[in-house]
């Protein structure tokens, strides 16, 4: 016997109705997945959080469904550049290095993203800080040369060029030491080894300690990342030298003499007037002359940062204030850039759109043209010691001394984080000063 199921009409609809529902809901839940198969990627910049260096960073945004996370990337950029950035026409040739370098960056970090099916941003951040991580890891051998390289690189990244310069000049001398030197090789014996091979050579105490501190910092970074174990480390049975006193600081009658000289090239003035700048504007490093902005004048003082101690500076720390006078007035409108923007430099020496190679080659090219000429200078003055820039700054902190200025104020006027640091920069007391405080050695002593 057959059986037959039967339905009404109404009974039907309804089942069908209710298929109809089911599907709209798949639908639904599927339909983010089409529209969303990929993650987007970009950059944003940052204008929320500027830099010391007056740039802003460049972020990576990831957005995916109806989520968006951002990410620290290598770059940043002036509001000047990322303008330029942004332009279909490109002149200047770091905009353009710039240009090539976000746009490679962030196709890799795109394909890196397509790469994850099904995406999840987990799995990106595991993927993108590994990466990360890699790239700044050195390879787990012995080779100081690796080590090296690879924290030079680190500093370049950052822009510290000066300070990647030092640690090249560092690796430099030791594999001239030693070729081939390992970190297994780094014993008390070996630096004891280097520091007279050093010596002998002629080389000063001041440069055999700037090269193994770098050194110290190499070692370090090898144990952080497991090439060598903390029980060999070698400094602590060996110091490093400590740099050598050596006077910079000339006489004060000598000091007039550059302030009241006339110059018989125009070269020669110019080189001059950056020197008493310097010199008026608390010890001035020649540096800071060449990054100073006209923002940095605030009513009747120049306030900057030492471009030594930005990144090591805390957040809290006052900037140096400098009282504006008529000498460094004169200097700025005399030598200064006629353009008088916040934004522009107060001297020709640098510009705007420069790489951090460019800038440091630029101020390098500015400090030895001018300590040129103001050697030059010095021999026709007759002077008791070689003018250079940085003979302002010893100047700045000794003049101060023998005026009775407070350890302290000069500390902070030179941007000395300890006081210890100031007193490696005073010179002697001048020979009549010397005599009066004799004179007073035996007062009320004698009947």
């Amino acid at each position: 016997m057959a059986f037959f199921w039967t339905f009404s009409p109404i009974f039907v609809v309804q089942i069908v109705v209710q298929i109809g529902f089911v599907v709209q809901i798949v639908v639904q839940i599927l339909r983010p997945l089409t529209i969303m198969e990929k993650p987007t990627l970009t950059y944003l910049f940052d204008t929320r959080y500027k830099l010391l260096d007056g740039s802003y960073p460049l972020k990576l945004t990831v957005y995916y469904g109806r989520q968006k996370n951002r990410y620290k990337t290598p770059f940043k950029a002036t509001q000047e550049v990322y303008d330029r950035l942004l332009s279909n026409r490109l002149r200047d040739e770091s905009t353009k290095l710039l240009k090539r370098q976000t746009v490679s960056w962030l196709d890799r970090q795109a394909q890196i993203a397509e790469s994850i099916v099904p995406f999840t941003f987990a799995d990106f951040e595991n993927i993108f800080y590994a990466d990360k991580k890699r790239s700044r890891r050195i390879q787990l051998n012995d080779e100081i040369s690796s080590i090296y390289q690879n924290h030079i690189e680190a500093l370049k990244e950052e822009g510290r060029i000066s300070t990647a310069s030092s640690y090249q000049d560092s690796l430099t001398s030791m594999l001239t030491f030693k070729k081939n030197l390992k970190v297994s090789q780094i014993t008390p014996d070996f630096l004891k080894g280097y520091e007279k091979w050093m010596t002998d050579k002629g080389r000063s105490l001041t440069t055999v300690g700037m090269y193994l501190r770098a050194l110290r910092t190499i070692f370090n970074i090898a144990i952080e990342n497991a090439v060598i174990d903390a029980s060999k480390y070698p400094f602590k049975k060996y110091s490093i030298p400590a740099p050598q006193k050596i006077s910079r600081t000339l006489k004060k009658d000598e000091i007039k003499q550059i302030i009241n000289y006339t110059a018989k090239r125009d070269s020669d003035a110019i080189a001059l007037d950056y020197w008493v700048f310097s010199f008026v504007c608390n010890g001035m490093n020649f540096k800071d002359i060449a990054l100073l902005k006209y923002e940095n004048i605030k009513g009747e003082f120049i306030e900057f940062r030492r471009a030594k101690t930005k990144r090591t500076t805390k957040n809290n720390s006052l900037p140096i204030m400098v009282p504006l006078d008529g000498n460094m007035i004169y200097i700025i409108n005399n030598r200064g850039n006629k353009s008088k923007k916040k934004d522009d430099y107060i001297f020709p020496i640098l510009k705007h759109g420069l790489t951090p190679q460019q800038e440091y080659d630029h101020i390098k090219t500015f400090v030895r043209n001018t300590n040129k000429k103001l050697t030059r200078v010095g021999l026709e003055l007759g002077l008791s010691l070689k003018v250079t820039s940085y003979v302002a700054r010893h100047c700045f902190a000794t003049i101060q001394k023998n005026n009775n200025a407070p350890l302290a104020y000069i500390s902070e006027a030179l941007g000395h984080s300890n006081l210890k640091t100031t007193q490696n920069y005073f010179g002697r007391f001048e020979d009549e000063s010397l005599k009066t405080f004799h004179s007073g050695l035996m007062e009320g002593m004698v009947d």
